[in-house]
């Protein structure tokens, strides 16, 4: 167990440091000068000393590990585009993603409580009302995407009968229920399309296990309903169900970008856009990649944990092949 999560946890590290260098790179090769991105403008002879002063007319290998190892004490630079020099790039995250991390496990929490027992129902019987029922939303949940609920959740809910607020955002630490209120639009907004594809997935691997013969053969031995499908069928099931919500996890982390503009969440989604399209600050979008970079990898290490505590086999089939 030891063995195998070390030997992702390094593969991890070490693709995280490809990364890193593409998106260094990519930034570098981008057109344009960062110091004319800034809100203050500046003489030819000011933004020489203020190229000097960042580094920017360093060698790349050099601004390369100016700028890693700093980032890997937490120090990651400061914001170009943000009255230079004055901003650190840690102090806008520390602002932003307190908002991301919470709409992504609310969504994530909503996905599962959701998604699984639905589709495992709607396996159990194929062709009945129940799963026709949960195949239509599926087909509709796929259809619509994100901004569009949110959009339509903000005219209906919002303005039409005046249940929730409208959008912005209140910490859970100020005020537990505006929090809440706040927050609910948006998760369903997120939580719709990875909802109906978890749910698909989970119907479909549900329906595979449950024609397999040592399902038959345990019902044959008198198990209980409830006990064949949660302890064998479902857990047989789950490999490709954690694979799909692994994805729709890392989705759901580094792709808030739409749904966080449409409710006017100050998160790193949104934070992404100012700094691409108002801004075009290019630290902060270095960085910025990195950390969606980190949050997919984080959720793809422990989807590869989780494989291990399902099926043993997983982590000892190198070893007995």
């Amino acid at each position: 167990m030891a063995r195998y999560i070390a030997t992702r946890l390094i593969s991890s590290l070490i693709l995280l440091w490809i990364i890193s260098v593409l998106v260094f790179l990519l930034m570098t090769a981008l057109p344009g000068d960062p110091t004319l991105k800034g809100t203050f403008e500046m003489t030819a002879e000011n933004r020489e000393i203020v190229r000097e002063r960042l580094g920017l007319n360093d060698p790349l290998p050099q601004r390369y590990f100016d700028w890693l190892f700093p980032a890997l004490q937490g120090d990651l630079g400061v914001s170009l585009a943000r009255t230079v020099g004055t901003v650190s790039i840690s102090t806008l995250f520390e602002r932003r993603i307190p908002a991301t991390v919470e709409l992504g496990i609310l969504s994530l929490l909503v996905v599962v409580t959701v998604a699984v027992p639905i589709g495992v129902l709607s396996a159990l019987k194929p062709g009945s009302k129940r799963e026709v029922a949960a195949g239509t939303a599926m087909i509709v949940g796929n259809s619509i995407p994100e901004f569009v609920t949110g959009i339509a959740l903000i005219l209906v809910i919002s303005l039409h009968f005046d249940l929730l607020p409208v959008g912005g955002y209140v910490a859970f630490t100020e005020d537990p229920i505006e929090n809440l209120k706040r927050m609910a639009m948006p998760v369903l907004a997120i939580s719709l399309t990875a909802t109906t594809l978890l749910m698909r997935q989970t119907r479909s691997a549900m329906i595979n296990v449950l024609s397999d013969d040592y399902i038959r053969t345990a019902r044959a031995k008198g198990l209980r309903e409830r006990a064949v499908v949660v302890r064998h069928a479902l857990r047989n099931a789950l490999i490709p169900v954690i694979t799909i919500f692994g994805f729709q996890a890392g989705l759901i982390f580094s792709g808030a970008v739409i749904t966080e503009q449409v409710f006017n969440i100050p998160g790193m989604g949104r934070l992404f856009v100012e700094s691409v399209v108002v801004e075009q600050d290019y630290n902060v979008i270095q960085n910025l990649v990195m950390f969606f970079a980190i949050a997919t990898l984080l959720v793809n290490l422990l989807v590869d944990v989780s494989y291990t505590l399902i099926d043993p086999r997983i982590r000892t089939g190198g070893r007995s092949a």
